[in-house]
């Protein structure tokens, strides 16, 4: 009789132990799939939380490796010609450099805050505080990829931005209401001190309106330095008395990051003191429950495959003993030993796909209900930690928050289920294979006697 044929007879005539095959054999492969499906969707929703933050790294300060016994040593920030190196770099689409200073109007009068009783008061809070200035004055290589302009809060209405080709030239873009009030226009020039005493002269080339606020003091006298409408852009490399405050690379696609910060170890910038950041701590908010179920999916994926296989080769052992008699009987009429294993493999196979068929049916439901739980459930961990511990802020720049991902969108993709198939086959095969070894390897008489 052919072995094809047996096996499925044989099948009819076990049915319970096929029904207790096919049960473990379905839970292994909806597991196993679930895994592979959480890591792809845990993988594809990491990829939109950077895309949603961007790809733009930022090269600036460590102010909490700087803090040296609660003083922070300022080091110098690294040279054009580094920065200019970075810039190069095939992962960068473009690049920013941001030089603040301080400035005092001279022969045109800064915004005064509107609430404020007595205008000069606003300049007797800066004498009293330190601050040599009434304008605030940002040095930049490109005005259109500073934060305010990217996110719309401000805009050119008339005359044009600050870009690289404007570099070295004494040209400055100021705000709407500074120029009304001083009925200032595009050509015309104003002059003011810096914080060291020198005369500065800068002809307007734009003017730009702004949505933004004053920050909120708390309680702190009003500063005129601090109103955005007395803020003003010139070039960077006009300001020869300011340091670089910080560098903006914007990369050609977020899952560049890591590669370019790669890239800028080599270079002889001192990470001790300055870093590379890609909003770390906000993807690390966002991304970190997500991160933890695709660690926890993967060691999924190696426990039940290692349990399933041995399960399921304890129990055709079993099965596999109980049939010693008929495995000697066949073997003993001529039957060839590589049909036997044939017949059992036929055997577990066919139980093998039908269970593969089922979890395709339910693999998506099961995936995504178990995904949303271990989502569930890192979430509130996470937020407990944070509640318990609250991490202390160093760094200003840090204090943004962003709310982690909590949704997760599972879909079995075709990998998946290649994956998941030669995960089984490899199962069926091994839970076969071995203990039907065991057997074979003996002579037809001494299997029938060890039978008796």
């Amino acid at each position: 009789m052919n072995f094809i044929k047996r096996a499925f007879l044989s099948m009819k005539q076990r049915k319970v132990k096929s029904i207790i095959l096919l049960c473990i054999f379905f839970i292994v492969t909806n597991l196993v799939l679930a895994g592979f499906a959480i890591q792809n969707a845990s993988q594809k929703a990491s990829e939109l939380a950077r895309e949603k933050l961007g790809a733009d790294v930022t090269l600036q300060h460590d102010i909490e490796k700087s803090m040296n016994g609660g003083m922070m040593e300022v080091s110098p920030f690294p040279d054009k010609k580094t920065i200019d190196k970075l810039a190069k770099s095939p992962y960068v689409k473009d690049h920013n450099v941001t030089t603040p200073s301080i400035g005092e109007a001279d022969g045109f009068t800064a915004i005064k805050d509107e609430d404020s009783e007595d205008e000069d008061s606003e300049d007797n809070n800066s004498q009293m505080m330190g601050i040599p200035g009434d304008l605030s004055i940002d040095g930049v290589r490109n005005s259109n990829l500073t934060a305010s302009f990217k996110d719309g809060k401000s805009k050119i209405i008339d005359g044009k931005a600050i870009t690289p080709d404007v570099k070295n030239k004494k040209v400055t873009l100021i705000e709407k209401r500074l120029a009304e009030k001083n009925n200032l226009k595009v050509g015309d020039k104003i002059k003011w001190k810096s914080r060291e005493g020198k005369k500065m002269e800068y002809e307007i080339i734009g003017i730009y309106e702004t949505d933004e606020q004053p920050p909120n003091m708390e309680g702190m006298p009003d500063l005129a330095i601090m109103n955005p409408a007395n803020k003003l852009y010139v070039p960077y490399d006009s300001l020869t008395d300011a340091e670089i405050s910080n560098a903006v690379f914007y990369l050609k696609n977020p899952r560049y990051i890591e590669e370019f910060k790669k890239e800028a170890k080599k270079t002889d910038i001192d990470f001790d003191k300055f870093k590379l950041d890609a909003h770390d701590k906000l993807y690390q908010q966002m991304s970190g429950p997500i991160e933890n179920i695709a660690s926890i999916s993967k060691m999924v994926i190696y426990v039940v495959s290692i349990a399933g296989a041995v399960i399921l080769g304890l129990i055709i052992t079993l099965s596999v003993k109980e049939r010693r008699k008929e495995i000697g009987i066949l073997l003993s009429i001529g039957e060839k030993k590589w049909k036997m294993i044939g017949q059992l493999m036929v055997e577990i196979l066919c139980i093998a796909l039908l269970a593969f068929g089922l979890s395709f049916i339910t693999g998506e439901k099961v995936s995504q209900k178990i995904g949303d739980n271990l989502l569930a459930n890192e979430i509130a961990t996470t937020e407990e930690e944070t509640t318990s511990s609250p991490e202390m802020i160093i760094d200003p720049t840090q204090q943004q928050t962003a709310d982690p991902i909590d949704q997760i969108d599972i879909r079995i993709t075709e990998g998946d289920l290649g994956k998941v198939g030669g995960i089984g086959i490899i199962i069926a095969l091994l839970s076969t294979i071995i203990p039907a070894l065991s057997i074979l390897r003996l002579k037809p008489k001494n299997i029938l006697l060890k039978d008796e």
